[in-house]
């Protein structure tokens, strides 16, 4: 796996590890075993349903069901568990893989359906061949569907858990990725260096989608330089 590595326009760097060809084609390959289980469940309970009145008819009105299942759990599968689960799909989610765009932010709906209609392309010849290729050459993993979608895949590993901390309830306890961890790590490290209103407004910008994505309380959101101070804390303490 590679560095990623991105600029702020108040100039911190933020360091991401990408998702390399291999563990992308692990979570590829889950993806692909529920794709096909729930092609089969379907399958087999239009069956069962219609089996009775098997006819030649029946046989052509089956043939197509079946190829118009398997291109809408196709084409819609990636597209609706991406957007669902913010940059991420079951088999990403078990990896500890997450799509985020070229600049670090989470991915949009626009960067989801672009990198996933070129899915198509990057499977030509055959078995993502292109795709493959495209992450070969390109220095940081993207095949051709992150590359025209402006998207990247990235890896995430430790976690840590921000209840310690803000004193959560549990179903508030939610966790820091790698990726946030090191964003706030970058910008903490680096706030004495920034001048003015650019250092509050860039610790607002980094926190207001943790406080949104975690669910906490507007009494609980304080001084927003000091929350990120907080979740470092959490981090390096957990």
């Amino acid at each position: 796996m590679n560095d990623y590595t991105i600029k702020t326009p108040e100039q911190v760097s933020i360091s991401y590890t990408v998702a390399g060809l291999g563990t992308r084609f692990l979570a590829l390959l889950i993806d692909t075993i529920i794709q096909y289980t729930f092609l089969v469940i379907l399958l087999v309970s239009v069956w069962m349903m219609f089996m009775d009145d098997f006819s030649d008819n029946f046989t052509e009105w089956y043939l197509a069901i079946i190829i118009i299942a398997f291109g809408l759990i196709n084409g819609v599968y990636f597209i609706f568990f991406e957007f669902l689960l913010k940059g991420r799909t079951p088999g990403k989610a078990a990896l500890r893989l997450r799509v985020v765009r070229k600049d670090g932010r989470a991915v949009d709906f626009a960067g989801i359906l672009i990198r996933n209609l070129l899915r198509i392309i990057d499977y030509l010849p055959v078995m993502y061949g292109i795709g493959i290729i495209a992450i070969f050459v390109n220095k940081d993993c993207r095949r051709l569907g992150d590359i025209v979608g402006g998207t990247v895949v990235i890896a995430e590993g430790k976690k840590a858990s921000l209840g310690s901390v803000l004193n959560l309830p549990a179903k508030n306890t939610n966790e820091l990725s790698d990726h946030e961890y090191a964003l706030i790590r970058d910008y903490i490290s680096r706030r004495n260096h920034l001048v003015g209103p650019s250092r509050m407004k860039l610790a607002a910008q980094l926190a207001a989608p943790l406080y949104d994505r975690f669910d906490i309380p507007e009494e609980k959101r304080g001084n927003p330089e000091q929350f990120l101070a907080d979740l470092l804390t959490a981090a390096i303490d957990d």
